[in-house]
């Protein structure tokens, strides 16, 4: 079966391309919460409740490959004196009104059908990032509200204080929070790296076709260790 790497080399466009420099990148770990990337809680618990075997192969890639290769990240970043950004998912206010009307209604349709809760706002231990992905003291944590950091955060504005130019993207999902937020800071100007196998959603054919669309269109589609290449390589 044909991947999407093989794909994208038969597309007769070209395709995004641009330097890097380590200086002006950052890290960008997406939405890495109990909520979003435990099987115990949040959308873990739905996700096992609701589709068992999606569940299965979302939890078996985020232990096997995608919290190993960001940390390797995290190592990276952190002893090269980077940048280093988390975004977290979740409301400010404890009753949800600060979501967007659309977001309220699915996690409230949600919480009917289950019984349990799927949603946790900033604060609480659901809310929080992975303990083994824990951010450091001098590290950002910016919350948003909506899938795309650019549309509910003043995430924007933090990057062009601190002079980043290129975000290297991970986390979940692929294909909502990460594409989302990637796609959002090209249009702004910003380049743009998703890291392959430090990202993941519910299946792989989801997973392919958003790294597929984004590399056409947007930015590059490194793994793990092309990214750490790019960023080693002299000028």
């Amino acid at each position: 079966m044909m991947g999407w790497r093989d794909r994208l080399n038969s597309w007769r466009l070209p395709v995004p391309d641009f330097e890097i420099d380590s200086l002006t990148s950052a890290l960008l770990v997406v939405d890495m919460q109990y909520s979003d990337a435990h099987p115990d809680y949040g959308l873990g618990k739905l996700f096992h409740t609701v589709d068992p075997a999606r569940a299965s192969y979302y939890f078996s890639r985020l232990q096997d490959l995608v919290i190993p290769n960001i940390k390797q990240l995290l190592d990276f970043f952190r002893n090269n004196g980077l940048r280093v950004i988390y975004l977290t998912l979740g409301p400010r206010l404890k009753d949800g009104s600060d979501l967007s009307p659309n977001f309220r209604r699915r996690y409230r349709r949600e919480e009917e059908a289950l019984g349990f809760r799927v949603t946790f706002p900033k604060g609480t231990y659901e809310h929080s990032v992975l303990c083994e992905l824990k951010p450091q003291d001098q590290e950002l944590v910016i919350n948003k509200t909506a899938n795309g950091a650019f549309n509910s955060s003043d995430i924007d504005r933090i990057l062009r204080n601190l002079g980043v130019e290129t975000l290297v993207v991970t986390g979940v999902g692929t294909d909502v929070c990460v594409e989302t937020t990637a796609r959002d800071a090209v249009d702004r100007g910003y380049n743009c790296i998703v890291v392959d196998d430090a990202c993941a959603t519910l299946d792989q054919e989801s997973h392919d076709a958003s790294l597929l669309a984004f590399a056409k269109w947007f930015g590059k589609v490194e793994s793990t260790m092309s990214v750490l290449d790019l960023l080693t390589s002299p000028d």
